[in-house]
């Protein structure tokens, strides 16, 4: 039980501060999102740019804002949050498009080393609770969540320096995928609780995020559709480009 309850409170608290930023902004990430699932065949710079604006603004700014500095410079003023909510990720944005060429292997790595700990950490308490019930000495080695991510990295990597755009697609594909797929299993969970899961907020923040193994399932069954989709429509509005 110990096992399974470290598990559970892994390193996806750090995702927290992002997956609040989707709920509590989702007139802009929802839009972003079908954009990065549907168009990322069309506009690769365009699409990496976004992916670093996204990562701006859900991971970089979150830890920027908790700087006593920064804490007092924008104090409890909304629109000042924003406003620098904003300034962070363009400024994430033009970092990413500036190094587009020159980094593009390290982007891959990095997006699916996250992409990689995010599913892991999703995905695993309800692995471990199956196979503890069956083995219930099983201990999980610290590493594996490192040797997934990491593993999915290298892939992710190696197919930005084979195609970068190409890589960009899947990039673009998955991270809209995730995010659509995370809202609606968060629709399902308000909706039914007690059929989907928990979640719990504190000051518009993520403190409790638990999925049963129904909301599981429906988190990775939205996640395959909306990528073969993405993939599907991707290559057609493509093709179409090309032809005009």
């Amino acid at each position: 039980m110990n096992t399974v309850q470290m598990i559970e409170q892994a390193d996806i608290a750090y995702f927290f501060p992002l997956l609040s930023q989707i709920i509590n902004q989702w007139y802009f990430s929802i839009p972003v999102a079908v954009a990065l699932l549907l168009a990322s065949r069309l506009f690769p710079k365009i699409i990496i740019s976004v992916v670093g604006f996204i990562a701006g603004v859900g991971l970089v700014y979150p830890l920027i804002s908790n700087i006593e500095y920064v804490k007092n410079l924008i104090g409890t003023n909304e629109t000042a949050q924003i406003v620098f909510m904003i300034l962070t990720g363009v400024v994430i944005a033009a970092v990413v498009f500036a190094l587009f060429k020159f980094l593009f292997f390290l982007v891959g790595l990095l997006a699916g080393f996250f992409i990689g700990i995010w599913l892991y950490n999703i995905i695993s308490p309800g692995i471990y609770a199956s196979v503890m019930n069956n083995y219930p000495q099983f201990a999980a080695p610290a590493w594996i969540p490192f040797a997934f991510a990491g593993f999915l990295a290298v892939i992710i990597g190696i197919l930005a320096l084979i195609s970068q755009e190409k890589a960009v697609s899947l990039i673009s594909v998955v991270i809209g995928a995730l995010i659509i797929s995370f809202y609606g299993v968060y629709w399902l969970i308000v909706l039914f609780p007690q059929t989907f899961g928990a979640i719990e907020m504190q000051n518009d923040v993520i403190n409790v995020l638990d999925l049963s193994s129904l909301g599981l399932l429906s988190f990775v069954v939205l996640m395959i559709v909306l990528c073969y989709a993405g993939f599907k429509i991707g290559k057609i509005r493509k093709r179409e480009y090309d032809e005009s």
